[in-house]
């Protein structure tokens, strides 16, 4: 990895498309859809699964030599999958994980981030709440 302000625009102004296209497509489909809480986040879940699909797709036209600029990578990668979903990461890294054999550290990454992100959720709400009152 390189650290360059090169490097940072590239990612910057992919996480700036990605987080645009993430709203688009969350206001898109509630209202097209009619999505609300505490129902099926299926905005959510679209957004999630095209992440993954698109970091799937791009590293695998890097690693096929398709994508040669290590900035345009970072700029598709953690950039605009990164600003559209963070789960795209996480799948990357899983699939990372999993293909080098290293299967009880895939199944504690998964487990680990899923309760993990779910209690920090929960105090950052109730530290919320504290401070509120």
């Amino acid at each position: 990895m390189v650290l360059s302000l090169k490097t940072l625009l590239c990612v910057g102004c992919g996480c700036f498309i990605g987080g645009v296209l993430r709203y688009l497509t969350s206001y898109y489909v509630c209202t097209r859809w009619g999505v609300e809480l505490p129902g099926m986040p299926w905005h959510t879940l679209l957004i999630n699964f095209g992440g993954c699909l698109f970091m799937g797709l791009f590293c695998g036209l890097a690693t096929a030599g398709f994508v040669e600029s290590p900035n345009l990578r970072l700029a598709l990668t953690a950039g605009l999958c990164g600003g559209y979903s963070t789960l795209a990461a996480f799948a990357f890294e899983n699939t990372m994980i999993l293909r080098a054999g290293n299967y009880l550290t895939a199944g504690s990454y998964i487990a680990l981030t899923l309760v993990g992100s779910i209690l920090c959720f929960i105090a950052g709400y109730a530290a919320a709440n504290l401070v509120q009152r």
